[in-house]
């Protein structure tokens, strides 16, 4: 009897079996490669099966023996892992043993033994795929492969079709890969309502893309790496603009998001360096925490007005009424004044890589951990508040860069408040910056000229006052204002 060990999590390519894999958590070297023992719970023979495993750098060629010696024993090679066709970006071809009992090598692609069952296309492999009638596919195994410029399949397939070489459903409604090496613009066919998980991914050549007012969704991570996609359209019946549906493309230089849209997902805007602005429509209601991190190009997040739930300051995304700051957008650079009455700093400055300067009102009394995570460049916060917000050095954290942001950082805080910042306290994150103190009014003069009227008068944290001291605003002769104090 066989001790199974560990229920398989790993990536693999194996022929289709309804069985439950276990295999074992050690490696071993043979030869050029490293392999682990597996087993399939309905496999009653003594025999010994191993996995070849994605070790080391994948070779040009992938051999694939029929057995190896293991422990002393014959071992049938009946696997190979699956991160040989996901991480090994030289990797030409597969040739398999024609001795192997399970695998197969057609035209440097991995087949099961009998070739009903497609395993793998290697990263580096070019050409075109035809698929022939009723291949048993995994689609995701065609996804993201930079030199696949096409797949075929015969018309009477069951499952599949394929128009100008990417591959749909059946019936046509579901766009399922669009070959990464096919170059330049692309026009998905009229009556397509999806555009299904990854279809795009990788499609590094491609630079324009036109969707019908047929599609309605748009899945995860659909337009994922197209860096060199410079513009695209969202029909109007879409509702949700999903996790990462953009990630990386990196030439995108605008988007329009249309009215139907209701919800952006996580990192939807990942690292789309060329987008400076996006526009949110009022339709939008939910917006994932992260849905706008690492954007690292953009410089202005802007709201219409009827929106219920967010709104725009001076280009940066708030709550509707004002009192949370949700979103600086990463591209920003130089100084941010965050908007007096806001309360809440929640991951509001993650990745402002570029910002030197924030200044804090005196409303604020909230700030969260990753705050101000991967704040680089920031040299200078002004808060205005007396009393310090409570809080761990976590605001900057994680980062590397920001674990040394305290000797090169400097808080400037109310006149008279430098020993509270100060206070060594778990909870006052704050005592770990050089703190300085400054006139928080910038106030550095006192008019007493007679040759006035007022038109203002307020108290020094800014309510409005009919008493004679406190901050005034007047107006002079000559039209001007000013502001004076009156002690």
């Amino acid at each position: 009897m066989k001790r199974l060990l560990f229920l398989a999590c790993c990536l693999c390519t194996m022929a289709s079996t309804s069985a439950e894999i276990y295999y074992s958590t050690a490696a071993t070297k043979v030869g050029d490669h490293y392999y682990t023992e597996f087993w399939d719970s309905e496999d009653e023979s003594d025999d010994v099966r191993v996995m070849l495993m994605h070790w080391q750098t994948a070779p040009d060629t992938l051999f694939v023996p029929a057995t190896i010696e293991w422990q002393g024993k014959m071992a049938y090679v009946d696997m190979v892992d699956e991160s040989f066709f996901q991480l090994g970006d030289n990797m030409k071809a597969v040739v398999v043993d024609a001795d192997n009992r399970s695998l197969s090598g057609i035209g440097g692609v991995l087949f099961s033994k009998d070739g009903t069952q497609l395993l793998g296309w290697p990263m580096a492999k070019t050409g075109a795929l035809a698929i022939r009638k009723n291949l048993n596919l995994d689609y995701s195994l065609l996804i993201n492969r930079p030199l696949l410029t096409g797949i075929e399949v015969e018309a009477d397939d069951t499952r599949f079709s394929s128009r100008d070489g990417v591959l749909f459903s059946k019936d046509g409604t579901q766009l399922l890969v669009y070959p990464a090496g096919k170059e330049g613009p692309y026009s998905v066919p009229q009556g397509v309502t999806t555009i299904a998980w990854r279809a795009f991914e990788g499609s590094g050549h491609l630079t324009e893309l036109h969707l019908p007012e047929t599609v309605r969704e748009l899945e995860h991570a659909a337009f994922h790496g197209c860096t060199q996609m410079q513009q695209i359209n969202i029909p109007s019946g879409v509702d949700s603009l999903h996790s990462e549906l953009f990630a990386q493309c990196k030439s995108l230089v605008s988007l329009d998001i249309p009215s139907t849209v209701s919800y952006l997902g996580h990192n939807v805007f990942w690292d789309c360096n060329s987008l400076k602005t996006i526009n949110i429509p009022a339709s939008v209601t939910k917006m994932e925490y992260d849905a706008l991190w690492y954007d690292y190009g953009m410089t202005d997040i802007e709201v219409d007005e009827d929106n219920p739930v967010y709104k725009s300051i001076d280009g940066i995304l708030y709550t509707k009424g004002g009192t949370q700051l949700l979103h600086c957008p990463c591209g920003r650079t130089g100084s941010v004044t965050i908007a007096e009455g806001t309360a809440v700093l929640d991951h509001s400055f993650y990745c402002c890589e570029s910002l030197e300067k924030v200044v804090i009102p005196a409303s604020v009394d909230s700030i969260s951990e990753l705050t101000f995570t991967n704040c680089k460049s920031l040299r200078s916060i002004y808060s205005q508040r007396k009393e310090p917000v409570p809080g761990k050095v976590y605001v900057f954290w994680p980062s590397e860069d920001n674990f040394w942001l305290p000797s090169k950082c400097t808080v400037y805080v109310p006149q008279g408040s430098k020993d509270k910042y100060q206070r060594q306290d778990d909870n006052n994150w704050w005592s770990n910056f050089q703190i300085e103190e400054y006139n928080v009014t910038g106030i550095s003069e006192v008019s007493t000229s007679g040759d006035h009227s007022i038109v203002s008068r307020y108290t020094l944290d800014g309510r409005q006052t009919t008493g004679k001291r406190g901050l005034q605003i007047v107006r002079q002769k000559d039209g001007t204002t000013r502001k004076v104090i009156v002690k």
